[in-house]
Parts: C-alpha cells; sequence; structure tokens
C-alpha cells in the first residue's frame, strides 16, 4: 500500500501567523518565530500579517493608534518595524525575509524561509 503524500513527513511547508504578534512583547514573538522554525520542513514558508510600522512609527496612522491600545491592553505588546520583524525572523533561523505589503490597516505581510 502506498502512502499518501505527507503522510509520515514532518515539518510544515506554509505556518501564517496572523493579527498575533502585537499582542505579543518582542520576546515572546521571537520565541513564537523560533517554534515556527522548528515545525517547518526546510524551505517552508512564514507569512506574518499584522500592523507594519514605518520607522518613525507614526505610519500607518491605524497601526500607531493601535499602538496605544496594545500598551494599555497587554503585559508587552505593541506594533512592530519592518526591521524588528525581520531581525528577530533572522535571529529565530529564517531567511530571505521580505516586507510583501505594508498596509493601511493591519493588513502588512512579511514572508521568509526555512533554509
Amino acid at each position: 500500500m502506498n502512502t499518501p503524500p505527507g503522510i509520515g513527513q514532518s515539518g510544515a511547508d506554509l505556518a501564517l501567523i496572523s493579527a498575533i504578534i502585537h499582542s505579543n512583547s518582542p520576546e515572546q514573538n521571537l520565541e513564537l518565530y523560533r517554534k515556527v522554525f522548528r515545525a517547518l520542513a526546510p524551505g517552508g514558508r512564514i507569512l506574518i500579517r499584522d500592523h507594519i510600522m514605518e520607522p518613525d512609527r507614526a505610519r500607518p496612522r491605524g497601526g500607531a493608534i493601535f499602538a496605544i491600545n496594545m500598551l494599555v491592553g497587554t503585559d508587552g505588546g505593541g506594533t512592530y518595524t519592518y526591521k524588528e520583524v525581520e531581525n528577530d525572523l533572522t535571529a529565530a533561523g529564517f531567511t530571505k525575509v521580505r516586507l510583501i505589503q505594508q498596509g493601511e490597516q493591519m493588513d502588512g505581510l512579511i514572508e521568509a524561509f526555512k533554509p
């Protein structure tokens, strides 16, 4: 009997982290990225959808306002710049990190790969 493709193989091809990182501190996000890295097969991809802030943290406007909400409503959450997310993904072992979409709402997209 043939085993269907994917059965008995370890590692996922894709992990979607959608509207989560803003609730976490930078340390919590780094740990999340490390867990995702371990769960992915080589060549697997992580996609992150969230507010992705400009370096000045004032844009997108909705993300700046949302950051205040996270400051008040979480222990360590906030909104993050592309560079912050890129640095953490790289520290977790990911490569080929790129910003796919900046977004005005919570629709920024960042992609990275497990080598």
